[in-house]
């Protein structure tokens, strides 16, 4: 499908594209097959170029972050994978608690910032991969705290390269998911942080920093927690109770760490992951009476 991308991309595209990319080698899981054409906007005209484009040539395309909670089947994605992770990295500060994040600001770097600035809100994603954007897009969250308390507001590039503004209010921010109007991409992030003195985040970071260390390093890739947390229950437990810590398919193994970390042992498939997937619900369900959901997004072809 290369030649069909060339000269539209050659014209009028900023930034860099790429053809037949291994998504393996853009996820945390280190796993998928290849996507047909990887672009890389840099600016809000790149975007409005490439969702032009995929419109009117109704080319299927997935918008990418961190690719640290998805996993890509074996068959790859056959259109264009939108990497917004080398552009949209801005951070610009509009008064003493309040800035405009890019989606593709790395999450450590603006816990840094606000760390540098005594402005708290966002401790909690400490030791947390990804960017800005999949993080407010995935409503992340944990020890009590969401993305969602820090944000005031979403842009998007819309249909038609129509530009956008959507209040906090409006996006219908739920457990681990936002509703973002269909056709739009997010791009920079309004939020509010609260002041906050330095020493008391520090301990707090590390406080956090901790805990995940001691439950998240398993040690191989991984996409972080695979099932939701059902209501008033946690996932993790849940997969233990049933006694599925190490349970193998190929290379994918339940984490004997944290047993809603499925990792990557060696050259685990995305059919191995999603047939442990499978198998996981399974056992839960019958032993528990519990169906878990997934929380990683799961994309591409058989």
């Amino acid at each position: 499908m290369g030649t069909q991308y060339s000269l539209f991309f050659i014209q009028r595209f900023k930034g860099k594209v790429l053809f037949n990319v291994p998504m393996s080698d853009h996820t945390s899981f280190g796993i998928g097959g290849s996507a047909d054409v990887m672009a890389f906007p840099q600016d809000d005209g790149d975007l409005k170029e490439l969702l032009n484009f995929a419109e009117s040539k109704r080319f299927k395309y997935y918008v990418l972050g961190g690719g640290s909670n998805v996993l890509v089947r074996d068959g790859g994605f056959r259109g264009i994978v939108m990497n917004m992770a080398d552009g949209f990295g801005e951070i610009t500060w509009i008064d003493d608690t309040r800035a405009v994040v890019g989606v593709g600001v790395k999450l450590s770097r603006l816990l840094n910032e606000c760390l540098k600035r005594g402005l708290g809100g966002v401790e909690f994603v400490a030791g947390i991969p990804g960017t800005v954007g999949g993080a407010v897009i995935m409503n992340a969250g944990a020890y009590g705290f969401e993305m969602k308390n820090t944000v005031e507001g979403v842009e998007f590039v819309g249909r038609k390269g129509k530009r956008g503004f959507m209040p906090s209010a409006e996006i219908g921010f739920e457990y681990r998911k936002s509703d973002m109007p269909k056709g739009t991409v997010a791009v920079r992030v309004h939020m509010s942080f609260t002041k906050k003195d330095p020493e008391e985040m520090r301990e707090l970071i590390e406080s956090y920093r901790h805990r995940r260390k001691a439950t998240s390093m398993v040690g191989y890739p991984n996409a972080g927690s695979i099932f939701m947390n059902p209501e008033g229950r946690i996932a993790g437990r849940l997969i233990d109770e049933a006694g599925l810590k190490g349970l193998r398919c190929g290379d994918a193994v339940v984490s004997e760490v944290h047993a809603n970390y499925i990792i990557n042992t060696g050259k685990a498939t995305a059919h191995d992951v999603l047939s442990l997937m499978a198998t996981i619900r399974d056992r839960v369900y019958r032993s528990k009476g519990v169906l878990l959901e997934p929380e990683i997004k799961i994309i591409g072809e058989v």
